[in-house]
């Protein structure tokens, strides 16, 4: 392997070259995850805790964690529903009565 100034001994290098269609490479080159599928699994999670309020009519954190499906990514303990839930609250789709989160203005549009 050539030695190229400004590369250490141990370093490594590769170089390759592409060549078709525009689209074609672009598709290749592309990352397979992008931010939207990245966020995905938390779109997904917050989805099922807004199923769970609604089906529900509202609850207490620890009842909602019970009644969380097994479909959930992310493990939701009784505080993991709050921390959601008042974030949720901040688009209305959530209210807080008492102890109990019930299903927001937003919900029912």
């Amino acid at each position: 392997m050539a030695h190229d100034e400004g590369e250490n001994a141990d370093g490594v290098s590769v170089s390759m070259e592409v060549t078709g269609p525009y689209d074609d490479v672009i598709s290749k080159l592309k990352s397979s995850t992008t931010e939207r599928d990245a966020i995905g699994p938390l779109m997904g999670d917050v989805q099922l805790l807004l199923e769970t309020v609604e089906r529900m009519g509202g609850g207490t954190r620890s009842a909602i964690a019970d009644q969380l499906p097994p479909e959930m990514t992310a493990d939701f303990d009784a505080e993991a529903v709050v921390e959601t839930c008042q974030v949720l609250e901040r688009y209305d789709l959530v209210v807080l009565e008492g102890n109990t989160w019930k299903p927001g203005p937003r919900l029912g549009e």
